[in-house]
């Protein structure tokens, strides 16, 4: 026993070593200067462009999921147990409190499966920061500004965080945006509240042990994944407010012996494990992704492949006998994802591929009963085979692969996609993103509301309180 204790103490000395950001500094000690230090009035026209992208992304995403079923019966449990509170959800009309409101936030926000990610993460950055931001901004009277200089800096925790762990964590069961967004949502938060870098590392410390959430998912019961989302919202809101009041964690939390490294992607290749942060690497905003359908992402660069090979052959449904998808290990698993519910079908490939088929896109209205239920939706499905290959694998993440052959009654059609549409090589254009927020908000709020409410977020760093601006974004 004591040869053994020696021996992962020497291993971890050596995980210690490489979970560093450069300059002998620790990684935690790293994302506390980087949550203290970094200014708006810094940062490139770029990275401020695209934190007004995936904010206002993000809140669309939110305000659609906030009139979902899910929405719905967190609010009605949440309200059985708590009176309201003065701060706006966006999407609904009742008020919640701070952490409430960070909940239903998150949890709305990833239940459309339209919000952004980080492909190097395997993570959705948007609804763990967002929603914790939005709340606290909202209470304190924050300006728009300081609302984005948050929002970059728990974007930033976040991928460079899960891209240090990527993808042994995923491997292990976890989901990325529970366990790590969790962490980005402290920061973002401690940066509003004016935390000194003693009372981030406590932010950290506190909330790294909040960090949650099993990809059990993939087998059914895909309620939960939303779940994850405000979980770390609250979470790491919560966590933020407790340093604020004097309560500490333990230091160096990610990197040191039984922190978050190791219980969340601890592995034998822990060069593997180098966190890297601005200016060691690009911003990890700017290489978020904006999703053009509402569905897993893992699934978005082969079924933009078959619409493709179906549109450019000129293949009509009834013409195709087999569809084989070659792909990745972690896009594959979505293979035997069933479709009986909503949640599960948006994670679902043969569904997801057989609505490629039938339709041509991938809309919400897709995954209502009647369109799950279909007896032709079912016949397609079941074209549909998906494997993993070594090439796929080595291809990933730098790139998301996918081989889609088609075999129909007049030959047989292939077409590879190392990428969908959304993505920064493939990026959808600022028209078109403000074209996806007023579809998603305009029937809660109105058209006229939703358009107000857009051009006030691509201005939001000039927006001197968010308070009214969050309070039109509550349907009347």
């Amino acid at each position: 026993m004591r040869r053994k204790a020696q021996r992962l103490g020497v291993h971890m000395l050596n995980v210690r070593k490489d979970l560093s950001a450069g300059n002998g500094v620790g990684a935690t000690d790293a994302l506390i200067e980087f949550a203290a230090g970094l200014r708006w009035s810094d940062l490139d026209a770029a990275v401020k462009h695209a934190a007004k992208r995936h904010v206002l992304d993000t809140l669309g995403a939110i305000i659609a999921g906030a009139a979902g079923d899910l929405a719905n019966r967190v609010e009605g449990v949440l309200g059985g147990v708590r009176v309201a509170g003065q701060v706006v959800v966006p999407g609904r009309k009742r008020r919640a409190d701070l952490l409430d409101a960070a909940f239903i936030s998150g949890t709305a926000g990833h239940g459309t499966e339209l919000d952004d990610g980080y492909r190097l993460g395997s993570v959705h950055p948007g609804v763990p920061v967002v929603p914790a931001i939005a709340a606290l901004a909202y209470e304190k009277h924050a300006s728009g500004l300081r609302f984005l200089e948050a929002a970059v800096i728990g974007y930033e925790t976040i991928c460079a965080v899960s891209r240090a762990l990527h993808p042994d964590m995923r491997r292990r069961g976890f989901h990325p945006t529970g366990v790590v967004g969790v962490l980005g949502a402290a920061t973002a938060s401690a940066r509003l509240l004016d935390l000194t870098p003693n009372k981030i590392a406590n932010a950290l410390g506190i909330a790294a042990s909040s960090g949650a959430g099993l990809f059990a998912f993939l087998n059914g019961g895909a309620d939960v994944k939303r779940l994850h989302a405000g979980h770390a919202a609250r979470e790491g809101l919560q966590a933020a407010l407790f340093a604020a009041n004097g309560i500490e964690g333990p230091p160096k939390v990610f990197e040191t012996v039984d922190g978050f490294a190791q219980a969340f992607a601890f592995g034998q290749d822990a060069a593997s494990r180098n966190l890297t942060l601005s200016p060691g690497a690009p911003f990890g905003i700017t290489d978020c992704y904006v999703k053009p359908y509402a569905c897993c992402r893992h699934l978005q660069p082969a079924v933009e492949a078959l619409i493709e090979l179906m549109k450019a052959n000129f293949l009509r449904t009834e013409d195709v006998k087999d569809i084989k998808v070659e792909t990745y290990s972690i896009a594959a698993a979505h293979a035997h994802t069933d479709w009986a519910d909503f949640a599960s079908a948006q994670l679902s490939f043969p569904y997801i591929m057989a609505l490629g088929l039938k339709y041509g896109w991938i809309k919400l209205e897709h995954f209502k009963a009647e369109t799950r239920q279909d007896p032709e939706v079912t016949r397609l499905c079941k074209l549909v085979h998906v494997e993993a290959t070594p090439e796929m694998d080595a291809l990933y993440p730098q790139n998301r692969p996918a081989k889609v052959t088609v075999t129909t009654s007049r030959g047989v059609f292939r077409k590879e996609a190392m990428e969908a549409l959304g993505a920064p090589e493939l990026p959808l254009s600022d028209d078109r993103l403000g074209q996806k927020f007023l579809d998603l908000a305009s029937p809660s709020l109105g058209a006229d509301y939703a358009r107000r409410i857009l051009d006030d977020l691509w201005r939001l760093d000039s927006v001197g309180d968010i308070v009214p601006l969050f309070d039109a974004m509550r349907p009347q």
